[in-house]
């Protein structure tokens, strides 16, 4: 059913895109499918073609103070290539390294990219899918491409704004904003601590500190029936061990130590059927005091992550509700008010399990999926402001679970080949048996 008003971004929608806009620091999503098998053109030239035509085929209309942006529907939102030139299975991380480098622009587009490549020495597909955060989260992704897939209508009629809504809708962001300002004075929410950044000697770098660039990022895959029976060995599930992974290799960077508490991100989906919101993921934030008792007994994390979960509310949060206060100033306003803007110390992503079409794409047998978000345009200087430390994906298709970590720390993790030596070195803690993507 179309929109019988036109569909405008959510706070959340609105977070993505002063990052992108403001602050000149895109995040973006992107999954990358290793399928088995050599895909038709045809049939990803085809997919391209429905996704131009659905839901992920958006882009954000920039709307005067003090009305929230809105958004539109058009086959120019996104573009999809097949690569003539084929690779090599060890060029896989670099060559999506290089596909998540491509810009994408939620205003001006394209806001998604699908690129597939032929892997000479294995007989795969290496297929990259990018988009900004501002039109789609994780789900929203998988939806969107399995509607794609599936042919299932998305409906992509926009309704023009009158005058009266214009009008209805900058008095409703005006008061919005005033309400969240008047409740976060009364609530003052507690902020959540993290512990100091003890001193390091920065680790030199090929990069420059004003030079903008990605983070490093690994990707390994992970028996499945091997995963769960680590896990089960010492009283967690499959997810509690993710976490201590995470955990284990933000230990490891020095960032902080045994004894520490910490809090861990743990994204919670809030989309629902028939949902068309574009970023629908609200964050439980659970606190764990580091120890290495967690190699031996995963029920406290389990725990802590459970009461985080449980702690999930429907009410604004204090980033929801300065969101809501933000929302309808311009940019450069909010590019001040962000100045102190920090990222995750840890995070853990469980994007669950892959659906077998989605994990095939629609186009052969499924195959492993890594999916991650990542911040463009960052320069190390920026990184070091917002203090970041380590974040983690986590996916299930095809037998194996499939990790990623990304580093958001330049001064102790500066590269890849430091963050998988980190990644390796908890993994054996763990007596997991992992294949790194490029070796």
């Amino acid at each position: 059913m179309s929109p019988d008003r036109p569909e405008r971004l959510t706070v959340d929608d609105d977070l993505f895109l002063r990052m992108e806009h403001a602050l000149g620091l895109p995040v973006v999503n992107q999954a990358i499918w290793r399928l088995p098998g050599r895909i038709d053109p045809g049939e990803f030239a085809a997919l391209g073609r429905r996704l131009s035509s659905g839901r992920l085929a958006r882009l954000v209309d920039r709307t005067p103070f003090p009305q929230r942006d809105i958004w539109i529907h058009t086959r120019s939102a996104g573009a999809h290539e097949f690569c003539e030139k084929a690779i090599a299975a060890h060029e896989i991380p670099a060559w999506a390294r290089r596909q998540a480098e491509v810009g994408v622009d939620a205003v001006m587009g394209p806001a998604w990219r699908l690129t597939a490549v032929y892997v000479d020495d294995t007989g795969e597909t290496a297929v990259s899918w990018v988009n900004s955060h501002v039109i789609a989260d994780g789900g929203a992704v998988i939806t969107g491409i399995e509607e794609a897939m599936s042919g299932e209508t998305f409906d992509v009629t926009d309704a023009r704004a009158g005058v009266g809504d214009t009008v209805r809708e900058g008095a409703r962001t005006l008061l919005a904003a005033a309400d969240a300002a008047r409740r976060l004075a009364m609530s003052r929410p507690a902020t959540l601590t993290r512990p100091p950044a003890p001193p390091v000697t920065p680790v030199p770098t090929a990069g420059q500190p004003r030079v903008p660039a990605l983070s490093p990022s690994v990707v390994v895959t992970v028996d499945e029936s091997e995963f769960d029976s680590a896990a089960a060995a010492v009283g967690g599930t499959a997810n509690t061990l993710f976490t201590a992974l995470v955990i284990g290799v933000l230990e490891a960077t020095g960032r902080v130590a045994d004894g520490d508490e910490i809090p861990i991100g743990l994204p919670v989906s809030t989309r629902t059927p028939g949902d068309r919101r574009a970023n629908a993921t609200i964050g439980a934030t659970a606190l764990y005091r580091v120890s290495a008792a967690r190699r031996r007994d995963l029920r406290p994390l389990r725990a802590a992550s459970k009461a985080a979960f449980a702690a999930v509310s429907d009410a604004p949060g204090a980033l929801e509700l300065l969101g809501r206060i933000a929302q309808p100033f311009g940019d450069t306003i909010v590019e001040r008010l962000a100045a102190d803007a920090r990222a995750p110390l840890c995070l853990a992503s469980n994007l669950g399990t892959l659906g077998d079409a989605f994990a095939g794409l629609g186009c052969g047998r499924p195959g492993p999926v890594a999916m991650r978000s990542m911040t463009q345009a960052a320069t190390t200087e920026a990184l070091r402001r917002m203090d970041g430390g380590i974040s983690g994906w986590s996916s299930r298709s095809a037998g194996v679970v499939t990790l990623c970590l990304t580093a958001l720390d330049p001064e102790r993790v500066p590269d890849e080949p430091t963050l998988s030596g980190l990644f390796t070195q908890e993994l054996e803690r763990w007596r997991l048996p992992a294949t790194f993507w490029g070796a």
